[in-house]
């Protein structure tokens, strides 16, 4: 994977993490069905970018305790509010990119209906300028879409290249 891609993914990852991360998750965070969730995300740069999941409880729980931990250990501040099947994330957090450290502040709202679909607005600003652009607004939707295909376990993510890799081995390293 090429350092503009994993940059790309981390920033995807912390809009991801900043819908339903904190250091102290929430109770009543709502909770996604297990099976293969179709994730649909645009504004980074281009077209839409399609991703598919195969999610357990379990997979569901880790994902949000790595973005507790990635947000402890890159964001200064990160607030969460959950009412009912939204939910609120403001952050301020600093990320050693390429070019040097950068300062991303980020809000995202999340609309989830039930467990079985999502939408979330996330407006994110860049000091400096992340390839050229100081501010970005990233939408992403998900859905679920059925059992997990035969050959795929929890974690699986399908890219939109077509690789799979999986969140869990991502955790490990």
């Amino acid at each position: 994977m090429s350092v503009r891609s994993r940059l790309l993914l981390t920033i995807a990852l912390l809009g991801v993490a900043g819908t339903v991360a904190a250091v102290d998750l929430p109770a009543n965070m709502p909770k996604r069905k297990p099976g293969l969730w179709e994730m649909q995300t645009s504004g980074m740069g281009g077209h839409a970018q399609s991703t598919k999941l195969c999610l357990d409880a379990d997979t569901d729980r880790d994902m949000y305790k790595m973005g507790a931990q990635m947000s402890g250990q890159m964001c200064s501040k990160f607030n969460i509010n959950v009412q009912g099947n939204s939910v609120v994330a403001d952050a301020v957090c600093n990320i050693q990119a390429p070019s040097g450290a950068m300062n991303i502040t980020s809000h995202s709202e999340t609309r989830f209906e039930g467990d079985t679909a999502y939408h979330t607005d996330t407006q994110i600003k860049y000091d400096p300028a992340m390839m050229g652009h100081s501010e970005m607004t990233v939408t992403s939707t998900g859905r679920w879409v059925g059992q997990c295909p035969a050959g795929q376990k929890p974690g699986d993510m399908v890219m939109p290249n077509g690789t799979t890799m999986n969140i869990k081995d991502m955790q490990a390293h």
